[in-house]
């Protein structure tokens, strides 16, 4: 079983407290180990802290509590420890949520303008960029991922952009339009659809230990 259930109830929006913090990176790496076969435990947890994966989600759901809570020097020495530890950007504002996977290899960059469902995962470097395209505002504009995302290595997504739950893109692809169905793969520069998977076979398939981006995913 890959897919880890996560209340529905958890919206996606800055922690309302530390505690509250604390229990999204615990959905976060719960979901890491669901998704390596693995049982939580307190040693997995440490294990996984001391990954440059799982000390990235750490790092970023304590600083999206102090960046909301206006605690602007912590912040800003904790994003420094970000990008040099985690190998990650992950800017303040950036809507994500919980069940997300960022690789150990690092290289995630994740704008502020960005909304990223549950369950996702980045199985390697990736950028989100929406800044510099013509007829982008930035006040209202969105890059969105929904549920169950498979983000490849190396991938671009480009614009206001909006991905469907279950999208899988591969690796070295680039995203510049919507695909807002339920479970495309996608794949190429600029990226087409593929094909379209069942949404439970995806939340079945552990993206991190079968072959990458298979299209025959078994059940």
């Amino acid at each position: 079983m890959a897919h880890i259930d996560l209340p529905m109830s958890e919206p996606i929006s800055e922690p309302r407290s530390l505690r509250h913090a604390l229990k999204l990176v615990r959905m976060d790496l719960d979901r890491r180990l669901c998704l390596e076969g693995r049982r939580p435990g307190m040693l997995q947890y440490l294990g996984l802290a001391l990954k440059r994966g799982g000390m990235a989600v750490f790092l970023f759901r304590l600083l999206d509590w102090t960046h909301a809570r206006n605690f602007r020097l912590i912040t800003k020495l904790g994003h420094l420890a970000l990008y040099y530890l985690g190998r990650a950007e992950i800017h303040p504002g950036a809507r994500i949520g919980p069940g997300l996977v960022l690789p150990d290899i690092g290289g995630v960059g994740l704008p502020a303008f960005c909304e990223i469902g549950r369950n996702c995962t980045f199985i390697g470097p990736a950028l989100l960029t929406i800044g510099g395209m013509e007829g982008v505002d930035l006040k209202v504009d969105r890059i969105i991922l929904g549920d169950d995302c498979v983000i490849g290595p190396n991938v671009r997504i480009i614009g206001a952009v909006t991905l469907g739950s279950g999208t899988q893109v591969k690796a070295s692809s680039v995203v510049m339009t919507s695909f807002p169905k339920v479970g495309y793969l996608l794949s190429g520069i600029p990226a087409r659809r593929r094909a379209v998977l069942p949404i439970e076979q995806i939340k079945r398939w552990s993206s991190l230990s079968a072959e990458f981006m298979n299209e025959n995913i078994s059940s």
